[in-house]
């Protein structure tokens, strides 16, 4: 299979922010519901329900385009599922089991900094002093949260680490397989495969583990949520914007993802909210005006693109 012709990367739009802005929250939400389902039905079979939940929505509304663009390229589709569904969902669920929502997905945040280093070394992109120093901004509002983690270090909770690093590995390697090799796809139908693949890689190991357990209402609500709220209307706008920036700065979004979760986890669960997440959001937006290279007067530019975009025809 010869490599599909990169497209040249176009200028960040408003609509593209409130896109990540919409990711992140409700990719937040994610780890809130998993953090629920997960200890219920086990978290192979999260991420399997959750796979099978999402692809089942989205085949529904295309399907047939799914399948033809799928035609010739099973193996890619197959490679995309694994590594930016079955891998990186599985982890999350089996690090949900032990560490709390904020933490896990703060651990999703070194997703820019693997992407950005599979990008300098397979696309050959340059870094920028500007992104260099947004990312490392990005790095330290992370550690700013989990400097006040009280976590004990035990065997279990090394593991939920390691696999909640796990996740943001396959997010590097997915993104930029997908720029390589499948830039040409739509989003919605590349959601589509991605998600009916990743549901077929994951089932079997899902039976190995046994039978799922019986979820609670709550269980039940939670993985109805993240099948087509965080999955199957999440993707398809996360194809759009990568497919309009670069892997490293669609991969931001993992930088707003720990602000919602940890917001979720505390509205929800009830989980300790500190001083630190006012200041890591802080540093978060600092990070994002310098890796997706905002002006400032972005914002007033923001607001009245959107105005025109709702604005009704003929007004």
């Amino acid at each position: 299979m010869s490599e599909a012709t990169l497209p040249q990367p176009r200028t960040l739009t408003p609509v593209d922010l409130v896109s990540l802005l919409f990711l992140g929250a409700v990719w937040g939400g994610a780890f809130l519901f998993l953090r629920i389902a997960a200890p219920e039905v086990g978290p192979v079979w999260a991420a399997e329900l959750r796979l099978a939940i999402g692809s089942s929505v989205l085949l529904l509304f295309a399907g047939r385009r799914t399948f033809a663009a799928m035609r010739g390229r099973v193996i890619a589709f197959t490679i995309v599922g694994t590594t930016f569904a079955a891998i990186p969902f599985t982890c999350i669920a089996f690090a949900s089991l032990t560490l709390p929502t904020g933490f896990t997905a703060l651990l999703n945040a070194a997703t820019p900094l693997f992407t950005a280093a599979l990008g300098v070394v397979v696309l050959r992109q340059a870094l920028s002093a500007r992104m260099i120093a947004g990312l490392t901004i990005g790095v330290v509002a992370v550690l700013v949260l989990v400097g006040w983690s009280h976590l004990d270090p035990t065997p279990a909770t090394l593991i939920a680490v390691a696999a909640g690093l796990g996740a943001p590995a396959s997010y590097a390697v997915a993104g930029t397989y997908v720029r390589a090799r499948l830039s040409d796809v739509r989003g919605v139908e590349l959601a589509t495969g991605m998600l009916l693949m990743g549901a077929l890689v994951t089932l079997p190991v899902a039976i190995l583990t046994g039978a799922p357990g019986t979820p609670t209402m709550a269980g039940v609500t939670s993985l109805v949520a993240v099948g087509v709220v965080s999955t199957a209307l999440a993707w398809p706008v996360f194809y759009r914007v990568l497919s309009r920036s670069t892997p490293t700065v669609a991969s931001t979004v993992t930088f707003i993802v720990p602000v919602f979760a940890a917001a979720w986890g505390a509205l929800v669960l009830g989980e300790a909210v500190g001083p630190e997440l006012v200041g890591a959001f802080g540093l978060v937006l600092v990070s994002l005006v310098l890796v997706l290279g905002l002006t400032p007067a972005f914002p007033s530019i923001a607001v009245a693109r959107l105005a025109a975009v709702l604005r009704p025809t003929g007004a």
